[in-house]
């Protein structure tokens, strides 16, 4: 079964192509889920996808919408990494139409960065009531740019390649705001 999470992001500035921050956040709880009758939060161990990082085609899309394509590591046009916070991404948004209006709606406050992925749990853990879950091995598909995220303290901007490339990260109440 394939699950989709989504994480809440911080808005920065938008001048550029290319789409960077966080996707995934290690160890910070989901706001509540609901999925097969049951209602509990989650977090994800770090590592936990380690395996989409060494080979996985991982794809960009716009609201998990496969039909609105943005990037994908199998045409090095989506970079995953993992970091302490998390799995970081940077992908360079295509000069099509979906790519503009992405630009203009984050320019405008209409998109504010937020960041969903979809993925297949391999290992997880509960705790008793079985509100509480942890995932400690899953299968990356797809990150998502959406509106309505369930996970908090991620973040993406757009900026430029070259600021991109010579971001400095600094960590901020637990989230990693770009400089530059």
């Amino acid at each position: 079964m394939i699950s989709r999470r989504s994480v809440q992001t911080v808005r920065n500035s938008v001048d550029g192509n290319t789409l960077a921050g966080i996707a995934i956040t290690y160890n910070n709880d989901s706001r509540t889920i609901n999925e097969r009758g049951l209602r509990f939060t989650e977090r994800i161990a770090p590592g936990a996808f380690d395996s989409a990082l060494s080979g996985a085609d991982v794809k960009l899309y716009y609201n998990h919408d496969v039909s609105m394509p943005l990037a994908r590591t199998i045409s090095k046009t989506l970079t995953l990494s993992s970091t302490a916070q998390g799995i970081a991404f940077s992908a360079d948004i295509p000069d099509t139409t979906l790519g503009r209006d992405i630009k203009t709606l984050l320019q405008r406050g209409d998109l504010t960065g937020e960041m969903s992925f979809g993925f297949i749990v391999r290992d997880d853990s509960w705790n008793k009531e079985r509100t509480e879950r942890i995932v400690r091995k899953a299968d990356l598909l797809e990150i998502s740019l959406v509106q309505d995220p369930a996970y908090p303290n991620t973040h993406s901007a757009l900026r430029s390649f070259e600021a991109a490339r010579n971001a400095r990260t600094i960590t901020l109440r637990g989230r990693m705001i770009a400089n530059g």
